[in-house]
């Protein structure tokens, strides 16, 4: 088994990546809060990996009242091999004109060999907790998770000498740019914006993936929203000849909150041209007379 060149065997990142800015707290102020926890859990391989890698990023960016916080675990253990792709964001707000983000995203890749007559089988756990609040309409708050499976048959890119360079693909880019074509996929998105009706929970698998388990609870519209999902199952798959196997597994965590600077509501400024109109107007009939 090996690692490579750019990770480092269990690599394993507890320090939360936190950043804040000073908050005074007070009764009378309207307040934003979004949070987005996803979590990721394989484990039970029937082979063992021969390449493991690991990435985590974390962002954080703060403008006005507003604090952000990003907490990441990701890991690939090996006796016996298990996954776990883990993080936490959050972002409070407090006050007005403040706009505060907060993402995290991990990738988690194995490669294997899979002798003629040999499976490829893991269990899996999928899991995300996305919450919003806000005291306002003109407050914004919103959390967004991803959590992805790609298998990918790399027998042919194992035979040109290629795998590191897909490798380093798989780890840098979107899975959406990959141009192979998975053997196998699982997905689960969603979102919940307190400023639109943009919210929602979807899920998408091949046919290898059986669910064992399949539970999704929301609360969409309002001041407080939430969506929670929790998937569990398997993946299973016979090769009738010797396969290089390839896998990535992707969590996203993203949350904002948001509070535009205060300015004249339109209704306001109409109101204003109305009183300035009748006093012009009423100050020329005094002229006149």
């Amino acid at each position: 088994m090996r690692t490579l060149g750019f990770t480092q065997r269990f690599f394993l990142l507890v320090t939360p990546l936190i950043a804040t800015s000073s908050l005074v707290t007070s009764p009378s102020q309207a307040a934003t809060l979004a949070l987005s926890q996803g979590e990721f859990y394989l484990k039970n391989f029937s082979l063992d990996p021969e390449v493991t890698a690991t990435k985590n990023n974390a962002n954080i960016s703060l403008n006005g009242e507003v604090s952000a916080t990003n907490n990441a675990i990701i890991d690939f253990l090996l006796e016996p091999p298990e996954v776990i792709n883990k993080s936490l964001s959050q972002a409070f707000g407090e006050n007005k004109n403040y706009l505060g983000l907060a993402d995290a995203d991990g990738k988690v890749l194995g490669n294997f060999f899979a002798d003629a007559g040999e499976s490829f089988s893991i269990d899996f756990t999928a899991f995300f907790d996305l919450e919003t609040s806000i005291d306002e309409p003109a407050e914004n708050a919103k959390a967004s998770a991803d959590i992805s499976f790609l298998l990918f048959d790399t027998t042919d890119i194992a035979e040109q000498n290629l795998l590191d360079d897909f490798f380093t693909q798989l780890l840098s880019d979107t899975t959406s740019s990959i141009k192979k074509t998975p053997l196998d996929f699982f997905s689960l998105t969603a979102n919940v914006n307190s400023f639109n009706d943009k919210d929602f929970i979807t899920s998408q698998k091949s046919e290898n993936f059986t669910l064992s388990n399949q539970d999704t609870q929301f609360n969409f519209g309002g001041n407080a929203e939430f969506a929670t999902a929790l998937f569990e199952g398997s993946l299973k798959r016979s090769f009738a000849t010797p396969t290089n196997l390839t896998f990535i597994q992707v969590r996203r965590s993203q949350v904002k909150v948001s509070v535009p600077e205060p300015s004249t509501s339109p209704a306001l400024l109409f109101l204003s041209a109305l009183v300035a109109v009748a006093t012009k107007a009423k100050l020329k009939k005094t002229i006149s007379a």
